[in-house]
């Protein structure tokens, strides 16, 4: 139980820092002031607004568009630096002997086993508590 939960712990932390640090870009396209297309990794494919009407019919020069494509850049963290634990003298003895009698405090005697071999369990023929009407309340 301990151990997925473990697992399930790192595996978050794991999504987290790589979702942190994913970078993609966001390509849109806008007819005028309506957005028409988004797409995440690959360009955007547009309205083909421009090929496919004549200029008489869109009355829209090529060099006055009505179309435009913004691309967005959504930056992840570039710089992940390593934390490292500078302790002095005082702070690693402590955490030595921490850690001793923590973990010695879990490894007590060890225990016999003891069987009773030699001494029998009775052998029960009648229910006794039955048979003399003696019952516990």
């Amino acid at each position: 139980m301990f151990k997925a939960i473990k697992n399930i712990g790192i595996t978050i932390m794991a999504v987290i820092v790589l979702c942190s640090t994913l970078s993609f870009n966001v390509h849109k396209h806008f007819c005028g002031p309506f957005l028409k297309d988004i797409s995440v990794i690959v360009p955007s494919h547009g309205c083909e607004m421009e090929t496919n009407n004549p200029k008489d019919l869109c009355k829209i020069s090529v060099e006055k568009s009505c179309c435009n494509d913004v691309v967005e850049l959504v930056k992840g963290q570039d710089d992940l630096k390593i934390s490292t634990f500078n302790f002095d003298l005082d702070q690693q003895q402590f955490l030595i002997a921490f850690t001793y009698s923590y973990i010695s405090s879990f490894a007590g005697d060890e225990l016999e086993n003891v069987t009773f071999k030699a001494y029998s369990p009775p052998l029960v023929i009648r229910d006794l508590p039955v048979l003399h009407q003696s019952f516990l309340i």
